[in-house]
């Protein structure tokens, strides 16, 4: 076994290691919840004429997903691939609801079309409902006749000659308030100037319902995407609602890098009670599981082998879970700048691992802990042969982390 080297490495790039990603970090994300907040105040009733519908410049359109390790959370489900339309939610200070689709508590935000990255493909909005439909059981992919009402045809808003907020709420309570039986305003491209004033009828309606709108978020209906990230779907930011949907959200990011090796923000969306209360979105980086890169991989792999084993740990008195990980030889020799790189295979690799994701000792702060303890192997470790990074180790500072060899407690 090797010895170990203790590298002659200065204070401020140790804390070049560590801080300089994180506030590039924390710019990134917060960069996103203050353009998630505009967008949200925006409500404006088109984005420069009545052939664009405000949906494509203001607004924050997401879906809400289950999470899970059987498919990636952007995958188009087999009911979306039969149907052609897929399920979305919209928010906007005029557009407000209290909870997301079968109280799920994370999933992912789009890119507005006006203001997708232009390597990014364009996704088609295809028709909005004010309230939830039940669009799985409906025709034209989810937009018009449902199969729960047999007895009845569904049709878009425009072909039933509804045109404004007034009549669609008259037809809806015609139907006493019965979701399936409403009628959703289609503002496919081909409705050309009718399709903005259909959509901000679309919204109004939402305000003719008061606290019934609050209670059930809208749905929209726009046509299934292409899976490939990151180009399709054109993601933003993922998101969760509260502190039980961070894990989802974390599983969503891991997945996501894993596709793409680029980094997406989780977002805390805070949605709102009363309809007084707005919409908050808010960056917090205690919650993210993978850090924003700012070079591409220079390395194939930076880890050789890694495996969870149980040690006694004397400040612990008792065994804790060790991740013991070998590095490879370009894994040891990185530069500051591929650090997040690194630890960003150790978490796409190894979070989820029941040792680190449901460690006892320090559920709050072990991804930032585990970090900590790889930046200080790179300081006074890097070419030990075998590196043990411990999440029941709690977060602290760099100093204080080297000064106790890598072993805070």
């Amino acid at each position: 076994m090797k010895k170990i080297r203790f590298a002659p490495l200065s204070l401020v790039l140790c804390h070049a290691l560590l801080i300089a990603p994180a506030l590039a970090r924390a710019d990134e994300g917060g960069d996103v919840a203050q353009k998630l907040t505009k967008l949200y105040n925006d409500t404006r009733q088109d984005c420069g004429g009545p052939s664009k519908p405000a949906f494509l410049c203001s607004g924050v359109l997401f879906r809400a997903t289950w999470p899970s390790t059987d498919y990636m959370f952007y995958s188009v489900s087999p009911k979306s691939q039969k149907s052609g339309g897929i399920s979305v939610s919209y928010l906007r200070k005029d557009a407000k609801f209290r909870r997301l689709a079968y109280g799920l508590k994370s999933g992912f935000i789009l890119n507005p079309i006006f203001g997708n990255p232009k390597e990014n493909k364009d996704y088609d909005v295809l028709c909005s409902f004010p309230i939830d439909a039940a669009t799985d059981a409906r025709a034209q992919a989810g937009c018009t006749d449902s199969s729960f009402t047999p007895n009845y045809v569904e049709k878009s808003c425009q072909d039933l000659g509804i045109t404004t907020a007034d009549q669609w709420y008259a037809d809806y309570r015609k139907h006493n308030g019965d979701h399936s039986m409403q009628c959703s305003f289609d503002v496919r491209d081909d409705r050309n100037k009718d399709a903005a004033p259909a959509f901000y009828q679309s919204i109004l309606s939402m305000q003719k319902m008061g606290e019934e709108s609050m209670q059930t978020q809208d749905e929209l209906r726009i046509a299934k995407w292409e899976e490939d990230p990151p180009r399709s779907p054109s993601v933003m930011a993922l998101f969760y609602a509260d502190d039980s949907g961070v894990e989802g959200a974390r599983l969503n990011q891991i997945q996501w890098y894993e596709s793409t090796q680029q980094y997406l923000p989780i977002i805390n969306l805070q949605l709102p009670q009363t309809r007084q209360d707005d919409a908050k979105f808010v960056y917090n980086e205690r919650k993210q599981a993978i850090w924003p890169v700012t070079a591409k991989n220079s390395c194939d792999r930076y880890v050789q082998s890694a495996a969870w084993i149980w040690r006694d740990d004397p400040g612990f008195k008792k065994k804790i879970a060790s991740l013991q990980l070998v590095p490879t030889d370009c894994g040891r020799a990185v530069k500051d700048e591929q650090t997040n790189n690194f630890f960003n295979e150790l978490v796409v690799q190894h979070y989820l691992d029941a040792p680190w994701k449901e460690n006892e000792d320090n559920r709050d702060s072990n991804l930032a802990s585990m970090r900590r303890q790889l930046v200080c192997h790179f300081q006074i470790a890097r070419n030990k042969a075998e590196w043990n990074l411990e999440p029941s180790r709690p977060y602290t500072s760099q100093q204080e982390s080297v000064a106790k060899g890598c072993n805070n407690l």
